[in-house]
């Protein structure tokens, strides 16, 4: 088995999908006509079904590979479809009343669901797919897979779980993730309509915005961001500098600076120094311009700007059209 393929979504990833996961746990209840196998304190059960994992009043018993001796172990054998257990201080009668299920461990189960739906998204997807981890790159809800990986893969994982019992469900999450009319999310990814983390696309070449660091008593903010980059990619970092309050109609006191990148790090050599905010499309660098809104700035409030002035390809809905054919 691989240990270097990631497995992208979590069981709770799958119950967020499917809230009643665990109603599609495989274990079955065993026939009661255990016999005496002429070895003390060891039963047998014939026609028993394949046993993977036996379970006693719900309880994991001990799996071995030769004739079980000691309480609690069992074993299974295929070729002649019996199940042998063994446990000192029952009788017959005991073994008959006790209930004993078969099937597999569900926590078993569900890793290999995980795995396997993983395993598809890869398939489908046919592109790479980079970890978000790092300080500040996880998703919101703290995911290290972009969330439409995730979301897919437990879509999947839930499919393989729930197809033997209810293949209408089970073909609805399927239809969800790719289908044969090319609109499900896999497939939009794989035709450049929905973009990966990593991928330079067309919203990082606008520039992506994102609140680092904002006072709870900060009103204003940045409202709007236009430009076009003249840096292949980067992260800036504006900071407030001079807090106050920006009234339309009334001179501004707050101040802010701008950071970017040099060959050391990124948010790191000044840009704009100081600058008072005015209400227009003020410099922040790289070719990029930000507009702050009417109201109170705190010192240290911090945006963070990522932008890229260049686009993958990749990135760029496959589009189609049929040229007119004289007759």
């Amino acid at each position: 088995m691989s240990t270097l393929e990631a497995t992208y979504c979590s069981q709770a990833d799958m119950q967020l999908i499917v809230p009643n996961i665990d109603e599609y746990d495989t274990k079955r209840v065993l026939p009661t006509n255990w016999v005496e196998s002429g070895t003390s304190n060891l039963y047998h059960l014939h026609n028993a079904g394949y046993i993977d994992q036996l379970f006693k009043d719900g309880a994991e018993q001990t799996k071995v590979t030769d004739t079980p001796n000691a309480n609690n172990e069992y074993a299974y054998e295929s070729a002649s479809d019996l199940l042998l257990f063994f446990m000192g201080g029952l009788s017959v009668s005991a073994m008959n009343s006790t209930v004993f299920e078969g099937g597999r461990d569900f926590t078993d189960l569900i890793t290999e669901c995980r795995r396997r739906g993983s395993d598809m998204v890869r398939s489908f997807c046919s592109k790479p797919i980079y970890p978000r981890k790092g300080v500040g790159i996880a998703s919101s809800v703290g995911n290290d897979y972009p969330e439409i990986i995730v979301i897919s893969a437990a879509h999947l994982a839930c499919y393989f779980l729930i197809a033997p019992y209810n293949k209408t469900l089970a073909d609805e999450l399927m239809t969800k993730v790719t289908n044969d009319e090319n609109n499900g999310w896999l497939d939009k990814i794989r035709n450049g309509e929905i973009n990966l983390y990593q991928e330079d696309a067309s919203d990082a070449h606008k520039g992506i915005l994102r609140e680092v660091s904002i006072n709870s008593s900060s009103t204003g903010s940045i409202v709007a961001v236009r430009g076009t980059p003249t840096v292949e990619w980067d992260i800036l970092k504006i900071i407030i500098t001079t807090a106050g309050t920006f009234t339309a109609g009334s001179a501004s006191s707050v101040k802010y600076s701008s950071y970017i990148g040099n060959d050391t790090s990124t948010k790191i050599e000044l840009s704009a120094n100081a600058e008072t905010i005015d209400g227009g499309y003020q410099d922040v660098g790289h070719g990029m311009y930000v507009r702050y809104s009417p109201g109170v700035y705190t010192i240290n409030d911090e945006w963070e700007l990522e932008v890229s002035g260049v686009v993958d390809t990749a990135t760029m809905a496959v589009k189609s059209s049929c040229a007119d054919r004289a007759v």
